[in-house]
């Protein structure tokens, strides 16, 4: 691993890394000695009632509501740009993530997905065909069935009937805030003004589907951008070998040894239950994919998981509050507790960064008139955006979890102010930028460019020297 304060010298970096502020999963010893009930947070259900509204939940995060909207005081700013940001909804699980026997059988044929190009210019014959994927299990391929995950109808991943529900009405609850309580969103679809963006996974154009209807339903099909794999700024794709060596060193530290180790009786029941091979790639070098497969059967109605060859051996609730302890200690040590995790989002999720300083810079010139920019994304892109902006209290992103920046023009002053929300509410940090409430653009802008360099120069410098 090169040295991260000699390479800092050489770019000339001024990547300051602020601790969060202690809580439930900062440290070991309250990770392993909660009692139970005490995650403080949902995993079995979309809907929290209104007076709960805003607490965490997995499932389905909380966003921009128009009954919780914290407004601006519209006397003093106006409203200039909108940029969104919001994982991806609620989906079956990744194929690396499935247990290697599983007594669960999963259907998804209540959920279309097409998969088809089509000529951009009109043709007198020759046209192309609509084509759906119809997911089935062939009867005579005879590795169908030889301990192959879930069988059924299934992708993994693809976004559930119940994750395409979540995403229509998170476009709702944005029409209701920017585009009734506001209004802010043109009427009327047009990408001069509005853009939407995917990554290369199909799960985030799935989401797009089902969220920009709910935004514009006269619209029958409309283009989304996508950048090329490989140098994709938002999930991100982009090669950053600093970046990536920064990752391993952080999860290899004493403390994430240590968090390892003490889980040892955790993993070996939970191996003992699901079948899975404690030298399997992954499985034991984190939670990730005990989290993702029980947090998907908790949030989609499902029973905890059972051993396939014994119905009588299962996982506990208590198991899976561990789990999920874990991996809310995970995200938090890998994004901004370790000493090396802001450098490690400044690298990692810089790109973006970059981008967005130049979308808020051209709208105050002139130079931009788009309004509104809508990125659909995942759990490791929203990390790297609270990591470079050094969130005071992170957990592991849940579905749907939504960061928004607001740009506004004060009515007085002509001046350029910035507002940021997570959750549906005002960030607050614990680095220079502190509760991101109408503070000046040049603080942001600033802010990005000690971290990433004028023109990306210095991320650029990190990732190729």
């Amino acid at each position: 691993m090169r040295s991260v304060f000699l390479f800092a010298a050489l770019t000339g970096a001024e990547i300051v890394h602020h601790a969060p502020v202690d809580n439930e999963f900062s440290s070991l010893e309250q990770v392993f000695n909660a009692s139970r009930g005490t995650n403080g947070g949902v995993y079995n259900s979309s809907d929290v009632p209104d007076e709960e509204y805003g607490i965490y939940n997995f499932c389905n995060m909380p966003h921009v509501r128009k009954d919780h909207y914290p407004q601006v005081d519209t006397s003093k700013y106006k409203l200039q740009f909108v940029e969104v940001s919001h994982r991806h909804h609620k989906r079956t699980p990744y194929a690396t993530n499935c247990y290697p026997k599983e007594a669960l059988v999963l259907y998804c044929d209540d959920a279309l997905n097409n998969y088809y190009s089509e000529f951009r210019t009109q043709r007198e014959s020759n046209d192309t065909l609509k084509i759906s994927w119809a997911n089935y299990q062939n009867p005579n391929n005879p590795f169908n069935y030889i301990d192959n995950g879930y069988n059924g109808t299934c992708q993994f991943p693809q976004i559930s009937y119940a994750g395409l529900e979540d995403s229509y009405q998170h476009g709702l609850d944005i029409y209701g805030v920017y585009g009734k309580l506001l209004d802010f969103l043109p009427e009327t679809y047009n990408s001069e003004h509005v853009n939407f963006r995917v990554t290369n996974n199909v799960i985030t154009s799935q989401v797009a589907s089902a969220l920009i209807k709910a935004l514009y339903p006269e619209e029958t099909g409309i283009d989304v951008k996508i950048e090329v794999d490989g140098f994709d700024a938002l999930e991100p794709s982009y090669s950053c070998d600093f970046a990536d060596d920064l990752y391993s060193e952080i999860r290899s530290t004493p403390e994430w040894e240590q968090h390892l180790k003490n889980a040892s009786d955790l993993y070996s029941e939970l191996d003992n239950i699901t079948g899975v091979d404690p030298k399997a790639s992954g499985w034991h070098v984190s939670f990730d994919h005990y989290f993702d497969n029980t947090a998907f059967r908790l949030c989609h109605g499902y029973d905890l998981a059972c051993n396939a060859d014994n119905s009588s051996l299962c996982m506990t609730e208590d198991q899976a509050e561990q789990i999920f302890r874990l991996g809310d200690y995970e995200y938090n040590y890998t994004w901004r507790i370790n000493e090396n995790s802001t450098l490690y989002a400044a690298t990692d999720y810089g790109a973006y960064f970059n981008e967005l300083k130049h979308r808020l810079v051209d709208k105050t010139t002139g130079a931009s008139a788009l309004k509104y920019s809508h990125n659909v994304i995942h759990d490791g892109s929203i990390s790297g955006m609270l990591g470079f902006l050094q969130i005071n209290y992170l957990r592991w992103p849940g579905m749907g979890s939504e960061v928004v920046f607001e740009l506004y023009e004060g009515l007085k002053d002509s001046k350029w102010y910035v507002r940021t929300l997570y959750g549906g509410q005002v960030l607050e940090t614990t680095g220079p930028l502190g509760t991101i409430d109408m503070i000046p653009l040049e603080k942001l802008v600033d802010y990005i460019e000690s971290m990433i360099g004028e023109n990306a120069e210095t991320l650029v410098d990190y990732c190729t020297s």
